[in-house]
């Protein structure tokens, strides 16, 4: 095989290398391949996402924070010089058992069930005082959906206030491929008619530029989109090293000659 045929082998393989990486490169994972027409005109009906009851930064119960279902209470019933405990866990009809009692304590205060549960003791019980404390919260925390080009992609805890930034954060940051101008988030009432917003977090670290940091809502999915040139450059690190497999035989046939050849 002489010198111009290596050479032709050469660029033929570079160039479907290439070839290659320019077709893996040009195709966008957050761009649909289908035309609008292929939408379907009505979607299937999903059940709404559950909701959560507080924010992710508000998960110390208060004194105001209402008793419900799966919340475990202690009961200290007082008469004379003894006393008397319960630990008992809220039912589903909002009931819980102290003693041979049943008191309905769902939805109210811990105060409003001390209350409650001195009233029903009365007509057992000489003056008892009573004491209510909300030893476990079942909590159920507010909560948004982050993927797409995120170091960590999942179910981020949702603070009061969440924006997109602070989801992205919540996902340990955005890829270096990742396309910033472009996010999508999908709203809606129990996906069957979303809303489609975009933000453009390029204009806020380019610019200091906040109006398309979008504030969150719960249950918004967040979806980062990776831009064409990180297509390209992912694909070129799978396709590469066959390509040099394919070239690196090709070397010595062609460059020893030109170090040893006489002019």
């Amino acid at each position: 095989m002489g010198r111009t045929t290596r050479e032709r082998v050469m660029v033929g393989v570079l160039l479907l290398g290439m070839g290659l990486v320019f077709v893996a490169g040009c195709r966008n994972p957050g761009q649909s391949s289908l035309p609008p027409s292929a939408v379907n005109s009505a979607p299937p009906a999903f059940p709404p996402l559950p909701k959560g009851d507080v924010y992710a930064d508000e998960t110390v119960p208060t004194a105001e924070t209402p008793i419900e279902t799966g919340d475990t209470l202690e009961v200290v019933i007082r008469r004379g010089a003894g006393e008397e405990k319960f630990t008992n866990v809220v039912r589903e009809n909002g009931k819980m058992s102290v003693g041979f009692m049943e008191v309905d304590v769902g939805g109210v205060t811990a105060a409003e069930a001390e209350r409650r549960v001195q009233e029903a003791a009365t007509p057992y019980m000489r003056e008892p005082r009573v004491r209510v404390a909300l030893k476990k919260k079942l909590l159920k925390v507010k909560r948004i959906f982050v993927f797409g080009d995120v170091k960590k992609p999942g179910v981020i805890p949702m603070p009061r206030n969440m924006t997109v930034i602070q989801a992205i954060t919540g996902a340990e940051a955005y890829q270096e491929t990742a396309l910033l101008e472009e996010i999508r988030v999908v709203r809606g009432a129990g996906l069957t008619k979303p809303q489609i917003l975009t933000a453009d977090l390029a204009r806020a670290f380019t610019y200091g530029d906040l109006s398309r940091n979008l504030s969150l809502e719960e249950n918004d999915i967040v979806f980062v989109p990776r831009e064409h040139l990180g297509d390209a450059v992912e694909a070129a690190k799978k396709i590469m090293p066959i390509v040099q497999v394919a070239v690196m035989p090709l070397f010595p046939a062609y460059l020893i000659p030109a170090f040893t050849t006489v002019r």
